[in-house]
């Protein structure tokens, strides 16, 4: 009997532990869409899902906890694993431009043209006053031979108003918002470059 009340006990204070948990919340990253451009029509490109440094390659937001050590939290996640929700962003931007003939994920064969990236860091911080910060590369490539047109290395920090998880995602998602526009711009420049270089090289 006293065997049984001791598990009884055990039992109460396992349920009473799971009726404490914080509940799990959930977070996107959506940013902004792009007004369309004037321009020529430009060629399909491939926009597949990013790469992403092991640490961030997960649904758990990761919070800094220090200059030397960061977590991922357990009741804080994001939607979509960061290396795709950051390429859905950025190939609804392009989309949104309508200069080119289709944005893609995936496609066989490759468009003309492909941007690849990788997301180095993406964080919240708890280090004194609250920020966020976000850090990718980009490669843009010509499809048939791999020769990269044009590269972008992206490390942007911002500060946090509240220490509210919530509050640290809408300033992400603001600031990958601006660090889109001027990815848009890069990669339409890099193209168009591209695209008028044999014309420019058969000129007298």
């Amino acid at each position: 009997m006293q065997r049984l009340g001791v598990l009884a006990v055990l039992a109460l204070g396992i349920a009473g532990c799971s009726l404490t948990a914080k509940p799990v919340r959930y977070f996107e990253l959506r940013p902004t869409r792009a007004e369309r451009q004037a321009g020529p029509p430009l060629p399909s490109i491939l926009v597949p899902d990013f790469g992403c440094v092991a640490a961030y390659d997960q649904l758990r937001l990761v919070i800094r906890k220090s200059a030397v050590e960061f977590a991922a939290s357990r009741n804080l996640q994001w939607t979509t694993a960061p290396g795709r929700m950051l390429a859905q962003g950025l190939r609804a931007r392009l989309e949104g431009t309508g200069r080119f003939e289709t944005v893609r994920r995936e496609a066989t064969p490759r468009p003309p043209y492909t941007v690849e990236g990788l997301v180095q860091t993406i964080e919240l911080s708890e280090e004194q006053a609250p920020t966020v910060q976000l850090a990718l590369h980009l490669n843009i490539r010509r499809s048939n031979d791999g020769t990269v047109i044009d590269e972008a290395s992206i490390d942007e920090a911002r500060p946090v108003g509240s220490r509210d998880p919530a509050a640290s995602v809408l300033v992400l998602r603001d600031l990958y918002s601006q660090v889109l526009a001027g990815v848009t711009d890069r990669i339409i420049s890099a193209i168009e470059r591209d695209l008028a270089r044999p014309a420019t090289a058969a000129a007298p």
